[in-house]
């Protein structure tokens, strides 16, 4: 029988595998936990001596293959490919493709619900929800335990890098021998994802997060300060996230305040729905912060850019958001939905806007909480 345990030492394996001359692409989510399982994969391909190693972000709109993301792949022709953080089993028709164009072996390390067994198409599968349905263990915490089936010493040295990835993806409280880890090399300074998220490495979660709503190229930026660091105190005295953090910071808290003031409160679905005006991508933050204050209450944080409206949805205690959004999106054209129960995420055409929050607030109270009637 398969255990986590199990799972992490067979991406290992997977990885030691791994032909030192190759092309190796990492393909990563574009938020704090993206960003750290990125920076640890990097630091184990190092270590087992691959010379060829190449970090893409994912597409901005969306955590999937995308037509752009596709067509640089098939230009890199890697021999390998790790996705790191996300949720490709949504859609595999790419990953077969390149497989049998290009003949890449791909590994998937990913917390979100299941799709699919990429491993029936011979793509090696890592997902912790394959054991344990309702595990919620983030990218950064198994990116984090699969070095340690390969170094200890590896893992040590990047348990402050996959704390931060933890913090931002709030799993802290799922993974307490993280904690237990990360306090025996670097003191004891929390226990709780509340109280982890007041200290440096919270901040540091919060600077991934500006970088990428501050710019385009900003998460790569930070994922680029954070490989080079040696310590959470290196990657926060860099200038240009420094400057972005409190630009950013100012948009979310201008946000944050006027939420029960602008905010469209549907009582009786037990829902908001916050259309925000700017051009930074926000929403997830300022969805995350009114969640903490709202924790039985769906929060639909939206925002347009350009011809599409992106909504981030957040609900600590009483609603499947990955169920909600995918049933939304249905029958629209060119929508994109999905996530976790307690977090999720869509992305529709400005057209179809008013189909899809209409849905929002119809739909709502059909997908409770896993467990929960």
């Amino acid at each position: 029988m398969k255990t986590l345990d199990s799972l992490y030492a067979e991406a290992a394996e997977w990885l030691k595998q791994l032909r030192k001359g190759g092309l190796v692409v990492v393909v990563y989510h574009r938020d704090s936990d993206g960003v750290c399982s990125a920076v640890m994969a990097t630091k184990i391909l190092k270590h087992l001596g691959c010379s060829s190693v190449k970090i893409i972000p994912c597409d901005p709109a969306t955590p999937a293959v995308t037509p752009p993301l596709m067509r640089e792949l098939s230009s890199l022709q890697p021999d390998y490919l790790i996705f790191v953080d996300m949720a490709v089993d949504q859609d595999p028709n790419p990953l077969v493709l390149l497989k049998q164009k290009f003949g890449t072996k791909i590994i998937v390390i990913d917390h979100h619900p299941v799709s699919m067994d990429l491993d029936m198409l011979e793509i090696k599968h890592i997902n912790t929800r394959s054991v344990d349905a309702k595990a919620y263990l983030p990218a950064s915490y198994m990116v984090y335990k699969i070095a340690g089936k390969i170094s200890i010493e590896l893992a040590k040295n990047c348990s402050w890098i996959s704390l931060i990835g933890t913090i931002g993806d709030h799993g802290i409280d799922n993974c307490p021998d993280l904690v237990k880890d990360f306090s025996s090399v670097y003191g004891r300074i929390a226990t709780t994802q509340k109280d982890f998220s007041q200290t440096k490495y919270g901040k540091a979660s919060e600077y991934i997060m500006s970088a990428k709503a501050a710019d385009d190229g900003g998460i790569e930026t930070a994922r680029v300060v954070l490989d080079r660091a040696t310590n959470v105190d290196a990657f926060l005295s860099a200038e240009t996230l420094k400057e972005w953090h409190s630009g950013i910071q100012a948009i979310i808290d201008h946000a944050v305040k006027n939420f029960e003031k602008d905010a469209e409160l549907h009582p009786n679905a037990n829902i908001a729905i916050y259309m925000i005006k700017t051009d930074k991508r926000v929403e997830s933050v300022v969805a995350s912060i009114i969640s903490d204050k709202f924790p039985r209450m769906t929060v639909a944080v939206c925002r347009e850019s350009g011809d599409r409206v992106g909504c981030s949805l957040r609900n600590q205690k009483s609603a499947d958001l990955g169920s909600l959004a995918k049933s939304c999106i249905a029958g629209l054209k060119e929508a994109r939905g999905g996530g976790h129960p307690q977090a999720a995420a869509a992305s529709v055409r400005k057209s179809d806007w008013a189909a899809f929050k209409n849905a929002l607030v119809s739909n709502n109270t059909r997908y409770p909480a896993p467990g929960k009637k």
